[in-house]
């Protein structure tokens, strides 16, 4: 589920809760103080166990170089609930630790429930992101409109919403100008076909395009037609 690396002093004794960890379907990985190598982008979150010899300064000089290097969870587990528990947990917060508690035996039960509830807020930006953001184009035909990356809706004549319809049925797909004349106009026996059609391209990319001299929508496939680029 998550890789936690626990960084402990070696003189350290284990405490249980890293056994629960791993019960809770995690990975647990033991690391020593000064051990902030690159293999660490593996790991999800960070607890530094507070050491009843080592000085404070360890743990303070290991939240430093995790928060520089790393945006993950960072928590400092006290082993001892002393008078001095107020001013170690204000300076390990001011440093860039995310939490500091005691240590108790739902410690790891709390922890893994800190870790779904941050991957469930992130998910949840992400679709959020993913939902905001429209297709690229997206034809509305009881207004003789498009609609532009979910945002901006673009108003159209029958011919050009036409075009683009035609366009947009076989996108990614170059088509002749005589498929597209045809389409428009059928059999009406007029000359300069290539013209019309290209008059009506150029009329469409100008409202569609937000720079009609390098189109983004309407590409121009030489010696054949054009084609409605969709996946970008």
């Amino acid at each position: 589920m998550y890789t936690i690396g626990i960084f402990r002093d070696s003189s350290q004794p284990v405490l249980d809760y890293t056994k629960n960890f791993v019960s809770l379907g995690h990975e647990v990985t033991i690391l020593q103080a000064g051990d902030v190598g690159s293999e660490l982008l593996n790991v999800d979150a960070f607890i530094i166990e507070e050491s009843t010899v080592a000085e404070l300064s360890r743990v303070c000089q290991n939240i430093l170089e995790l928060r520089m290097r790393l945006n993950k969870l960072i928590w400092v587990l006290l082993i001892d609930n002393d008078e001095e528990t107020k001013t170690k947990k204000k300076i390990y917060l001011q440093l860039g630790a995310d939490g500091v508690s005691a240590y108790e035996e739902e410690f790891a039960l709390q922890f893994s429930n800190i870790l779904k509830r941050i991957e469930a807020k992130e998910h949840s930006i992400v679709l959020d992101t993913v939902s905001k953001t429209g297709p690229l184009l997206e034809l509305l035909p009881e207004n003789l409109s498009v609609l532009r990356e979910g945002k901006v809706e673009i108003s159209l004549t029958k011919l050009e919403f036409k075009v683009l319809e035609l366009l947009f049925s076989k996108h990614d797909k170059a088509l002749t100008y005589e498929e597209i004349y045809q389409h428009i106009w059928a059999n009406d026996g007029a000359e300069k076909k290539e013209y019309r059609v290209s008059n009506i391209i150029f009329h469409l990319r100008g409202k569609i395009e937000e720079d009609p001299t390098s189109p983004k929508f309407i590409k121009t496939v030489r010696t054949i037609g054009y084609k409605l680029a969709l996946n970008q």
